[in-house]
């Protein structure tokens, strides 16, 4: 469970709303690039490792970089790399896997904040 699904722990239908938005998020992606980003994110916290790119095609490893630089420096993100991944997913691939890359940033800094505890759960 994530911490920010812990977090809502209190209150079930607000519980129940995110983890049904999250899954429906994972839902329009391949299920081996939801677990990709939500690494490579975690990554970039020092939660876990950086994921194994070697065997990845081009487009998977497109993603992982931009997935990576959505924690810190999203702003920096240019429109042609936004294209590129856009190219490789199609625009609803492209919104759900950016959903996707946020979510997996805020579950990561709620983890590292301890939420569930800070949410007395």
């Amino acid at each position: 469970m994530s911490a920010v699904c812990a977090a809502l722990a209190a209150d079930p239908v607000l519980a129940s709303h995110y983890a049904d938005f999250r899954g429906k998020t994972e839902a329009a992606l391949d299920p081996a690039l939801v677990a990709l980003v939500r690494q490579a994110v975690a990554a970039v916290h020092g939660i876990e490792a950086a994921p194994d790119e070697s065997g990845l095609d081009e487009g998977t490893r497109l993603c992982l970089a931009y997935a990576r630089r959505m924690p810190f420096e999203h702003t920096a993100i240019t429109d042609a790399e936004a294209a590129a991944v856009v190219a490789h997913l199609g625009e609803g691939g492209f919104v759900a896997f950016s959903v996707l890359a946020a979510l997996a940033d805020a579950e990561c800094r709620a983890e590292l904040v301890d939420l569930p505890g800070l949410a007395g759960n």
